[in-house]
């Protein structure tokens, strides 16, 4: 009986060593179980609350577009309300690379219809992206024959493209636009805020191959549309203005040329024309020259015309009048330079008036040394000589006229007749207002108004540089000048014509000293009717080679010009206007 005790004792410590180690494993687990669950854990909160918005932001990215859309830009209007920039509907194509399945086939069939170049449309479906512009701003019929290939991965969005409807019409003047809409150049460059608008934007979710999602539109937000402006500019006056413009250039084998048509009474520009000229609708083929807007950012010395500033000048300041007598020798000798006529003649005995008609330098100088430098230098600087004319747009560039204290000794004989002084046309413009209008400087200016903006008044302001007497009596003065003298050329039947001939060397540009030989800029300067200004009308003819005087050269197309402006804006003649080119 013993032994069997002993056996049940012994099989009871083999049970409780058994049990022991179940329980050993069975915590083992639980520890592993354990640590593994709170890696996971761990993992959880990492990508999940750590990570998680940067996951979230990657989904997001993965099924939504975020596409911007382009607000209407205004339209630009001449001051009959004529169209000369406008937008027009237009598709912007775009692709989801990874969508489209026969790349090949796909960019052979887009150059096929767009043009361009197969292996750019390749480039741009074999990019790693979600999202690739194929073409923007085209035509719709263009868009819709890609759209109707049906090709998955292929997209579209409403856009609209500028255009110019005149094509070369007043093309520096209005400018561009590039293919974000933004202005380039010219005025589209200087009211682009207004002509802008505000951008739009939509945030659209889409499946993998880039179709969008009914109803998945998550965010979208209205893009507000640019506001019309209406010019001064008058389309028919431009176009006019454009075409003498060229025919006179082309005639006389000049290398450009450049027209300011102003009303001489408000600033108001009717018109302004450089040649060369370009086409807006396709800028990107024109050279950077055919952009420039002469009358505004290109500067020459005036010569003769600066004559009628000069006289103006000596008549406000009353030092002598219409009338009064001079002996002009042939030549005279200032400061150690020899001053000539540009034909010889001589001794004469000349009034002012007679060395306006004349288009004396000699007589110039005369009066020029009786203001004295100071005196010369406030009236020219009262006539806008020194500052740029305030016109609206952009990189408008100012003459050089030298303080006093720069001239040399023989500058007081040389800028009275326009030499060693500098202007844009424009600034001649500004000038020559304050003589037709009764005194006073006007600013130039494109923008007649905002229809959509009333609260937007911009201020042109007018300052005094003559009296009215003075200016009473140089209209006088420069009605001689087309009914007598040098100006001949520029006469329009039925009305008197006021103005000044102008013949001045070019300046050299190759750093030295001096007038380069044989290069000179013609130009006429006048206004019309000579008693009741409406119209002013800047010439300027840059390196003709047939002929080289304004009288000549640029005289008959101010003539064309006006002839057509007085017809067109209906201008009665006026009174007549009595000059003398006696003593008093």
């Amino acid at each position: 009986m013993k032994p069997r005790g002993k056996e049940r004792r012994g099989r009871s410590r083999g049970a409780t060593t058994e049990r022991s180690g179940y329980s050993g494993r069975f915590s083992l687990v639980l520890v592993v179980l354990v640590a593994l669950l709170l890696v996971v854990s761990a993992r959880l909160v990492q990508i999940q609350i750590i990570e998680g918005p940067a996951y979230a932001a990657a989904a997001a990215r993965q099924r939504t577009r975020d596409i911007v859309l382009s607000p209407e830009r205004g339209f630009i209007l001449d001051r009959e309300g004529e169209v000369l920039a406008e937008s027009v509907d237009a598709r912007t194509i775009y692709a989801v690379p990874t969508a489209v399945v026969d790349k090949e086939a796909t960019a052979r069939a887009l150059a096929g219809i767009l043009g361009g170049s197969e292996d750019a449309y390749l480039e741009k479906l074999g990019r790693d992206s979600s999202f690739v512009y194929i073409a923007r701003k085209v035509d719709i019929s263009l868009a819709e024959s890609v759209q109707a290939l049906g090709i998955e991965g292929l997209g579209f969005i409403g856009d609209s493209r500028r255009v110019y409807p005149s094509n070369e019409l007043a093309c520096q003047v209005l400018g561009f636009v590039g293919v974000d809409d933004e202005g380039l150049s010219g005025l589209e460059l200087y009211y682009d805020r207004l002509l802008a608008g505000t951008p739009g934007r939509m945030i659209a979710e889409r499946d993998t191959r880039g179709r969008p999602i009914p109803g998945g539109v998550t965010m979208e937000e209205d893009a507000v549309d640019g506001k019309d402006l209406v010019l001064t500019i008058d389309k028919d006056i431009q176009y006019q203005a454009q075409v003498a413009l060229a025919q006179a250039v082309e005639t006389w084998g000049a290398k450009a040329g450049s027209v300011v048509v102003m009303d001489p009474t408000n600033g108001e520009i009717l018109a302004m024309a450089s040649v060369p000229q370009f086409n807006p609708n396709r800028f990107g083929e024109a050279s950077e020259d055919a952009f420039r807007n002469r009358s505004i950012v290109d500067t020459y010395e005036p010569g003769s015309t600066i004559k009628s500033l000069t006289a103006a000048a000596v008549i406000d300041a009353e030092i002598f009048e219409p009338g009064s007598m001079f002996e002009l020798p042939p030549t005279i000798e200032v400061g150690g330079r020899t001053i000539h006529e540009s034909h010889w003649r001589t001794t004469v005995q000349w009034s002012l008036t007679q060395i306006v008609t004349n288009s004396s330098n000699v007589g110039a100088v005369k009066l020029g040394m009786a203001l004295g430098e100071q005196g010369l230098y406030d009236y020219f600087s009262r006539f806008g000589l020194t500052e740029q004319t305030g016109v609206d747009f952009p990189g408008e560039v100012k003459g050089y006229l030298p303080s006093p204290d720069l001239w040399s000794p023989s500058s007081i004989a040389t800028i009275p007749f326009g030499q060693g002084v500098s202007m844009t046309p424009l600034q001649l413009a500004r000038a020559l207002s304050a003589i037709a209008n009764g005194g006073e400087l006007v600013t130039p200016h494109f923008l007649k108004d905002v229809p959509e903006a009333p609260e937007i008044e911009p201020a042109w302001p007018k300052q005094r540089a003559i009296s009215e007497r003075t200016a009473t009596a140089m209209r006088a003065v420069l009605t001689d000048v087309v009914n007598e003298g040098t100006g001949a050329a520029a006469a329009v039947p039925g009305y008197q014509v006021a103005g000044k001939t102008g013949t001045a060397q070019k300046a050299r540009t190759d750093g030295q000293a001096g007038y380069d030989p044989g290069k000179y800029v013609a130009s006429f300067s006048g206004f019309l009717p000579a008693s009741d200004p409406r119209v002013l009308i800047i010439v300027t003819i840059d390196e003709p080679t047939n002929s080289i005087y304004g009288g000549t050269v640029a005289a008959p197309t101010f003539g064309t010009i006006a002839a057509f402006c007085v017809e067109h804006l209906k201008i009665p003649p006026g009174e007549p206007v009595t000059g003398t080119s006696q003593a008093q």
